[in-house]
């Protein structure tokens, strides 16, 4: 080997060893880089739980918004309460009719006849069976809102009655004549049979049923909330009667809430200038920020006022509802956004990823 290849040589080795000792280096300074960080993890989770808390806090713009979406719910809760935007029994019964003015008239008349469970007059063999003009919405599972597909329907097609504590009666021209034959499973059992041998006859039962439903909806009485006749039909009989808290003010309360909250929520998109995905995420947190505030706010103060004046009549299950879904929805949106920013922050940290 001449003196020039054992110079090329030891430079190449001398380079090697070079590179080695720099990787060597980097090695050890990335090694006590992430042992300093693990470290101080539990520092780091708390910076960044506190800049999480900052980015995601409201502004002057969100406040705005927030006493908007209050204002909005506050004035549903009252300017609605339960007992208006109703119709009388009459007005109930000729907006189903309007609505079936272009049906045949041979189904027009099978289907608006009225249904044995409004029955309500006795005949010489019953004497009392407690059901009167304000009683028998509640009195009737044909009327209660879940139970009445099922046991209205098998009235209508066996010309029965069934009360919420499932006695059973025969009804003939509106008139209840006497207990029906073997009660309610005599009832039962004749529907069933009736549907096997007429399959015609189920569907147009179901179809008056759903008739029946509609005409009963939007009126003073109401349909009553679903299985609370059955369990305490006192309870049921004081929300419907007394405080006018029936399917009708509950879901009008619900459709309202959520329609202010869904007009926030679009109103506060407009005020977006994120570009990334992860801005977004944090933006959308301050709009359901500002949702579960103000329903917050609002079911509270409905709350208060109720149990200050006892007017049952002004409380918002409807508003309630919703508010109790939004706090478990947007909570649980809250936490996943706030775990993907610090663990994620985190874990960019340890890689060192500066992107």
């Amino acid at each position: 080997m001449n003196s020039e290849e054992f110079r090329n040589r030891k430079n190449k080795i001398v380079d090697n060893l070079n590179d080695t000792i720099d990787s060597l280096e980097k090695g050890y300074q990335e090694t006590g880089r992430v042992q300093n960080i693990v470290k101080n993890t539990p520092k780091i989770l708390e910076d960044l739980d506190e800049q999480f808390c900052k980015k995601t806090g409201l502004t002057k713009i969100d406040a705005t918004l927030l006493f908007l979406a209050l204002g909005l719910q506050i004035a549903r809760q009252y300017l609605l309460s339960n007992e208006k935007g109703r119709l009388d029994s009459y007005q109930g019964d000729k907006l189903v009719d309007s609505a079936l003015s272009l049906a045949p008239p041979d189904w027009k008349e099978v289907l608006t006849q009225g249904v044995p469970y409004d029955a309500i007059k006795t005949g010489s063999h019953i004497s009392d069976t407690g059901i009167g003009g304000t009683t028998h919405r509640y009195r009737t599972l044909g009327h209660d809102p879940i139970f009445g597909w099922i046991f209205g329907t098998a009235n209508i097609m066996t010309n029965s009655l069934t009360k919420t504590n499932f006695e059973t009666y025969q009804v003939k021209d509106m008139q209840i004549v006497r207990h029906y034959p073997l009660g309610i499973a005599g009832m039962f059992n004749n529907a069933v049979s009736y549907s096997m041998n007429d399959p015609k006859l189920l569907a147009v039962s179901v179809v008056r049923q759903a008739i029946h439903f509609g005409s009963d909806y939007f009126t003073t009485q109401g349909l009553p909330v679903p299985i609370i006749s059955t369990v305490n039909n006192e309870l049921a009989g004081k929300m419907l009667s007394e405080w006018h808290i029936d399917m009708w003010s509950i879901t009008r309360g619900m459709t309202l809430a959520t329609f202010i909250n869904q007009l926030i929520t679009i109103i506060h998109k407009l005020f977006y200038n994120g570009k990334s995905e992860s801005d977004r995420k944090l933006y959308e947190v301050r709009t359901r920020k500002i949702i579960n505030y103000s329903n917050l706010i609002a079911t509270s103060s409905n709350i208060a006022v109720v149990a200050i004046t006892r007017d049952f009549r002004k409380l918002d299950i409807g508003g309630m509802a919703v508010t109790i879904y939004n706090l478990i929805t947007n909570a649980k949106f809250i936490r996943e956004v706030k775990e993907e920013f610090i663990f994620g922050s985190y874990r960019d940290m340890i890689m060192n990823d500066n992107v």
